[in-house]
């Protein structure tokens, strides 16, 4: 596991409060894989949104989270929605 490849999952109750959480993991993504600030700031918006999203879904009580990183690309999948940015965009 390097900040150029990396993947790690998580597992998170389908509650509301869990979203300030899933963002945390993001923004600990976005340090670990050195993003440029602004790419990284628009994808944890964006993670935001979507797990706000997922968390009043109906389905399983728990919400797939899976973080991959390589070295152009950080993408985290809330379960079946994925949210991506280029490290330098």
């Amino acid at each position: 596991m390097s900040p150029k490849s990396f993947t790690f999952k998580l597992t998170v109750p389908r509650d509301p409060q869990m979203a300030p959480l899933v963002a945390e993991v993001a923004t600990h993504a976005v340090g670990y894989a050195e993003m440029n600030a602004a790419a990284g700031a628009d994808l944890v918006k964006r993670v935001g949104a979507a797990i706000a999203v997922a968390v009043k879904a109906a389905g399983q009580p728990a919400i797939q989270i899976v973080v991959t990183g390589d070295a152009t690309t950080l993408t985290v999948a809330i379960d079946a929605t994925a949210v991506s940015a280029a490290h330098s965009a």
